[in-house]
């Protein structure tokens, strides 16, 4: 929603510009009318990146909570590596969706259905067989399937289940440098009980 982005161009190293990118038109329409005011900051449409002048145009690119919902990640990152200029960063972050975090956090929402408390739109239960299958899961293979999801326009997106962070910090690591791995809330804890992780990459 571009919080993010109006935080960043109010910190003390604030960059000379940043762009934010969004899906849909309602939703570059309503940043535009929150924060298009500040500086430096513009919103447009993701196909707008397909300009020419994009290509190599940024220093830096963002991507926080998304890759987790997308069908084909491949691309996506061919397209961050084409956007960013020699030596570029990527910053990229995600839910950890295997090993003991997911067993609190399908406990939580649990409780969360149970009280009626947030919406959880394209939420897909598990089996004993694949919780167990993603409490073991490891970098090397998907431990279990992923349901595909579509949106009212057509587009289709998978959920949380299934996701594998590892399986994701290694196809990073193909076409990026990985500089950095941090978990969030808590910087200190291993992945294996954060419930997110951060991934610092440069471009090759």
């Amino acid at each position: 929603d571009g919080s993010f982005l109006a935080m960043l161009m109010n910190t003390p190293g604030v960059p000379a510009g940043a762009v934010g990118v969004e899906i849909s038109p309602d939703s570059v329409a309503d940043c535009r009318a929150r924060l298009g005011r500040l500086p430096g900051l513009s919103f447009i449409l993701d196909e707008q990146l397909n300009l020419p002048e994009n290509n190599g145009a940024f220093d830096a690119v963002i991507c926080m909570e998304v890759l987790e919902h997308v069908i084909e990640v491949q691309p996506l990152i061919s397209r961050f590596a084409g956007l960013l200029a020699p030596g570029g960063k990527l910053l990229v972050s995600v839910p950890i969706e295997t090993g003991p975090p997911l067993l609190v956090k399908q406990l939580v929402r649990r409780v969360a259905g149970w009280r009626g408390i947030g919406d959880y739109p394209g939420t897909t239960p598990y089996s004993l067989s694949e919780l167990t299958a993603s409490l073991l899961a490891s970098g090397k293979r998907q431990h279990i399937a992923r349901p595909i999801h579509t949106n009212p326009d057509g587009s289709r997106f998978h959920d949380h289940k299934g996701f594998n962070w590892m399986m994701l910090r290694e196809l990073l690591a193909r076409g990026f440098h990985l500089e950095r791995t941090q978990t969030s809330p808590l910087p200190w804890l291993s992945p294996y009980l954060a419930s997110q992780v951060w991934f610092l990459l440069q471009k090759k």
